[in-house]
């Protein structure tokens, strides 16, 4: 059964957010907000942490679809202090629904077994139009395509996300033919990284050196492929309510958002 409560005042979102979204302490599967230009570090792990995998309408709501361990509890928390709950089935598959909204909503996924508390990599992000977005601090967003008959062609090769912080890091997302090489440019100038996709085409790149603030071209070659993107890496200024900030340019939705850590990493989901 699905629980639904309140745990916190309003008046408490500012400076309680990110303990919200992390679900309290436990085992935490969340890289640190480190620069994006960084490897991140090892984490021993025990238990694959939960999933998010996409978002589906059901009735005048919609659902999110998940995988966790077999017959864990599975807590899903907004920066508000609200919390839904429910129990993963046999075969570690969830479901929790939300309601509709006209504008983003951010969650924090955790898993309970026994005592324990396994966090999510990352922070899910829940689009009006039903995308589901993977935000990995020090990490490229992960962007799950939207339902069946959405816009978007599965096959179609697209850049997807620009993610950077204060320090420079920066990370290009999207999705090609799979396990094709790839290679970078910014502003015509080859990046110090290289890369492939991997076996369903999804590839994320972190660049080599830090990028300056301010607009930039991003070209990602492959294969008899060049796709092509204009960002705007100036940071941020930290949200100054609750977790993030979402406000659209004209690259695409962009993302402000508190890591762990502390620091402000930025998503750019390119249009």
């Amino acid at each position: 059964m699905m629980r639904f409560k309140e745990t916190l005042p309003r008046a408490a979102v500012s400076s309680l957010a990110l303990a919200l979204l992390l679900g309290g302490c436990g085992e935490s599967q969340v890289n640190p907000g480190v620069g994006l230009n960084r490897e991140p570090p090892a984490q021993a792990t025990y238990t694959a942490p939960p999933q998010g995998t996409g978002v589906i309408r059901e009735g005048a709501g919609r659902v999110l679809i998940g995988r966790a361990a077999p017959s864990a509890r599975v807590r899903l928390a907004t920066p508000e202090g609200e919390v839904r709950m429910t129990e993963a089935n046999a075969q570690g598959a969830w479901r929790i629904g939300l309601p509709l909204a006209d504008a983003p909503q951010i969650f924090g996924l955790s898993m309970m077994l026994g005592e324990r508390t396994v966090q999510a990599e990352g922070y899910q992000l829940v689009l009006p139009d039903d995308r589901l977005v993977l935000l990995r601090a020090g990490a490229g967003a992960v962007v799950s395509p939207p339902p069946a008959g959405g816009a978007e062609g599965p096959a179609e090769p697209r850049l997807l996300a620009f993610d950077f912080d204060e320090e420079g890091g920066a990370v290009v997302s999207g999705r090609a033919m799979p396990e094709i090489g790839l290679s970078v440019r910014i502003d015509g100038r080859p990046v110090s990284t290289d890369g492939a996709t991997d076996a369903q085409g999804r590839f994320s790149l972190p660049f080599g050196a830090p990028v300056p603030p301010g607009p930039h071209r991003i070209d990602v070659m492959g294969e008899q492929m060049v796709l092509t993107a204009q960002v705007d890496a100036t940071p941020a200024a930290p949200p100054e309510r609750g977790a993030f900030t979402a406000r659209a340019t004209s690259s695409g939705l962009r993302i402000d958002w508190l890591t762990p850590g502390g620091g402000v990493q930025s998503t750019l989901l390119l249009d």
